[in-house]
């Protein structure tokens, strides 16, 4: 046995290196906040407009029983 043990850790990369993000990892975080804003505008932009889906008012509702 000739190769000798190392007392240290072996190395890891640079803290540096670390931070950045693969780029398509930003791909996908910005793509899905594209998505979030789009879909929180068609709200703002339709939504608030719309007409509640059952137009009964309160007094006339009748309630079947089985």
């Amino acid at each position: 046995m000739t190769s000798p043990s190392s007392p240290l850790p072996p190395q890891h990369p640079s803290a540096s290196s670390e931070e950045t993000l693969p780029p398509g990892r930003v791909v996908r975080w910005v793509l899905l906040a594209g998505m979030i804003l789009f879909s929180v505008a068609l709200y703002f932009r339709f939504a608030l407009h719309t007409p509640p889906m059952e137009n009964v008012p309160a007094g006339t509702a009748t309630t079947s029983t089985p």
